[in-house]
């Protein structure tokens, strides 16, 4: 399946909820960060689309079951007060609740969370990992305490919530990312962060790609994110991309009868000139003549 543009969040989130609204405080925080008071929701059913935010929601009443399948793998958990939930971003699949709830929710934007952990995982990339109506008090504490500021705001809110937020997401990142396994010995990205980046790469050839999109979609920093690409493909990131630009260029010049201008712009060239040259550096000729050397 190829990757999904990510949706607006709330926009998203009132849609699974059958057009409740959650009652967003005005301020955004830091990092595009929204925050919400309680709220209540009937029973749902829906496919739940990838978000540009991650999603944390604390389960104040309900009762019931949930059914998630998320990543391919199918939870099914009661509805429990003092419980929570955990998209993270990108991430889709299917969630359905049997049983109406009230709820509170974060919607925490990715650099919010970055952020933190480039203080915490010291290097290390990580995932946050979905949660389906999990027991943890100190996260559900958190969470009501930013949803009783979040109805009745007082002095300072926005800071008392900025570090509110700060804690979120130290505990998000201590207990529920892939940051709690033991550090693994190889220095390059994951696998399953390779398969990531190059399937965005794949999926966006004819657009421009940037360092940070490749970075956030692997949870690293810049920084780290060139370094790790490398170490893991033998490979600068663009210099992978660009590979693989040309790869799917000669395919296009041997396989259809799109112009050379056509073929440049499908790969991501929008002058002719830039990828002639480009061609020419990867496969040693023009691209008018390769085309006529495979026939």
């Amino acid at each position: 399946m190829g990757r999904r543009e990510l949706c607006e969040t709330r926009a998203e989130v009132i849609r699974i909820a059958g057009g409740a609204t959650p009652p967003i405080l005005d301020s955004i925080l830091h990092g595009k960060t929204q925050i919400t008071g309680v709220w209540s929701h009937a029973p749902y059913e829906a496919e739940v689309h990838p978000m540009q935010d991650h999603i944390i929601a604390a389960m104040h009443l309900g009762s019931g079951m949930a059914t998630a399948i998320l990543d391919n793998k199918r939870t099914v958990a009661p509805i429990r007060p003092e419980t929570v939930n955990i998209l993270a971003r990108g991430h889709h699949g299917y969630w359905a609740m049997d049983g109406g709830s009230s709820v509170s929710n974060v919607f925490l934007g990715h650099d919010r969370l970055l952020a933190c952990a480039d203080m915490l995982a010291e290097g290390r990339s990580f995932e946050l990992l979905d949660r389906v109506h999990h027991a943890d008090p100190k996260l559900f504490t958190i969470m009501k305490i930013i949803s009783d500021e979040a109805s009745s705001p007082g002095p300072q809110c926005v800071m008392f919530l900025e570090h509110a937020i700060d804690l979120l997401c130290h505990v998000l990142l201590r207990s529920h990312s892939t940051l709690v396994y033991p550090p693994q010995k190889q220095h390059g990205l994951a696998p399953w962060q390779v398969k990531r980046v190059t399937a965005y790469m794949r999926e966006r050839l004819s657009t421009e790609i940037t360092l940070q999109e490749m970075a956030d979609i692997a949870c690293q920093s810049r920084f780290h994110f060139c370094t790790a690409f490398r170490r893991a493909t033998g490979m600068a990131p663009y210099e992978y991309l660009t590979h693989m630009r040309m790869r799917v260029a000669c395919d296009l010049l041997r396989t259809t009868p799109l112009s050379v201008s056509d073929v440049g712009a499908a790969v991501g060239y929008s002058s002719l000139s830039t990828f002639s040259t480009a061609f020419r550096r990867h496969a040693g000729t023009s691209p008018r003549a390769y085309r006529g050397a495979m026939g």
